[in-house]
């Protein structure tokens, strides 16, 4: 019988499990539980549907949360006015964020804090009401970021920031930026279509960015290493 609710999930799995959601609307889930690297956690869609998240997890005002869950996919999941981000993502390493919708969410679309080896791909992130529609923060090293929509967003479109004052060494490296259309975002106070603080050793290449109210790409060094 297939369970009810995600956290269920989050809360039964272990490495090399495969959670398919079918279509329908769920309670957000907190994941804490990691896989390995020969024996990935993958939660995902049911092949050819959408599962929609309309509420936060039950620890967290987020929708889907890893926290400290590393070796994980999130993948084809519709996430929407969650009271801060769609989906978070802190203190883990290889995680994949693909194939995701997130519309409306109070602070970002996708956050990442503290991740090393992350991989957002193919997502759509629009419309955040205070900040960024995807933010990679606390010098997590070795982001890709490939393939992403973001439009709408009262901040930035894409924020890097290696944030100096939360730990760590304050920098990211290695970051990968590509084939990203970003379009009309800096509603509100400003920023870039791709804003980047403490970032080094990086690529940006291939986005398409126009119809944003204020830079392209800004590259500086404020709460950066």
């Amino acid at each position: 019988q297939p369970w009810a609710t995600l956290q269920h999930a989050a809360d039964t799995i272990g490495p090399g499990d495969t959670v398919l959601v079918h279509a329908g609307n769920y309670a957000g889930a907190q994941f804490t539980t990691s896989g390995t690297s020969s024996a990935p956690i993958v939660l995902e869609a049911y092949p050819g549907e959408t599962p929609s998240i309309t509420s936060d997890n039950e620890s967290t005002p987020d929708g889907i949360n890893l926290e400290g869950a590393s070796w994980m996919t999130v993948q084809g999941f519709n996430v929407s006015n969650r009271s801060r981000a769609g989906i978070r993502a802190v203190t883990c390493e290889h995680v994949t964020i693909r194939d995701n919708t997130t519309d409306g969410n109070f602070k970002w679309g996708i956050f990442t804090g503290f991740c090393d080896d992350l991989l957002i791909k193919d997502n759509v992130t629009s419309n955040s009401v205070d900040e960024h529609g995807i933010y990679v923060s606390n010098s997590g090293d070795r982001p890709t970021i490939r393939g992403n929509v973001t439009f709408g967003n009262n901040d930035c479109g894409i924020q890097l920031n290696g944030d100096a004052s939360e730990g760590g060494d304050g920098i990211i490296s290695d970051a990968v930026i590509e084939g990203n259309i970003i379009h009309d975002n800096n509603l509100g106070t400003g920023g870039s279509a791709i804003n980047m603080d403490g970032v080094q050793d990086s690529l940006i290449a291939n986005n398409l960015l126009y119809d944003n109210h204020s830079s392209g790409i800004s590259l500086f060094q404020d709460d950066g290493g």
